[in-house]
């Protein structure tokens, strides 16, 4: 199971530069504030904070004079760990190094209207991303994080969660781009996972059915590719995976 990570604007140790906007508004040249109307509290804090916080080293376009950038010192060691770049004051993605070993391991993203739609980990903390947290619900109710277990950037594990909760997991075991492999969750329960034992049509034709408390209760099959499956009988038929299905 691929780790829930922790969405930025939610903790106060957001790899993000904390109150992003609010900064980005005080580091912003003295011209570029008065055209904004941030009026004299910006102009007179600058982007000095004090001791206790943490401080924002911003750095400008050269021809523009737009803030593109803000790097902090999070965990006051001395070195930037965190770095956000921005359009303005809209932030557009931010990077972290959140375990003080010299490689960034958090990334996260924003859209056009500065929410943030992607974050980025390192599943091996080595400054590789393998592992996406869509943090916003689809319209099914469901928040998803996908995994490319190569670390090519190709999907092929995706976890969907309510609330807490795994709902579900879609698995493409032979890294071919299609889903060979589906489990069902209730609670933190499995109760049922499917396969395509073809390994090629992407929809499942065997099924192994648990109950409550994940215990196996029947094999079922769809041998005509209907879609309808119908129940094992054979009480010495096992859950068996195909080769390579983990």
């Amino acid at each position: 199971m691929a780790q829930k990570v922790i969405l930025s604007h939610s903790t106060s140790d957001s790899i993000t530069i904390l109150c992003v906007i609010d900064r980005a508004k005080l580091c912003m040249r003295p011209q570029l504030r008065e055209l904004a109307g941030f009026g004299l509290l910006a102009l007179a804090a600058g982007c000095v904070t004090t001791p206790q916080e943490r401080r924002a080293v911003p750095s400008y376009d050269d021809y523009t004079g737009r803030l593109i950038q803000l790097n902090a010192d999070q965990n006051g060691d001395g070195r930037i760990d965190q770095w956000t770049y921005l359009d303005g004051t809209r932030p557009v993605r931010g990077e972290a190094d959140t375990d003080g070993d010299g490689r960034i391991d958090r990334w996260e993203y924003f859209d056009a209207t500065a929410t943030l739609t992607l974050i980025g980990t390192s599943s091996r903390g080595d400054g590789l991303e393998d592992t996406w947290t869509y943090p916003a619900p689809s319209a099914s109710g469901e928040t998803q994080i996908v995994t490319s277990r190569d670390r090519d950037r190709a999907f092929d594990h995706r976890e969907f969660y309510r609330g807490d909760a795994l709902a579900r997991v879609e698995d493409d075991t032979n890294r071919d781009g299609r889903i060979d492999k589906w489990e069902r969750y209730e609670g933190a329960v499995l109760r049922e996972a499917a396969f395509d034992t073809s390994l090629a049509n992407g929809r499942a034709d065997r099924r192994v059915q648990y109950d409550e408390n994940g215990r196996f209760a029947a094999v079922e099959e769809d041998p005509d590719g209907d879609g309808k499956f119908v129940r094992i009988q054979d009480a010495a038929a096992k859950p068996a995976r195909p080769a390579g299905v983990k």
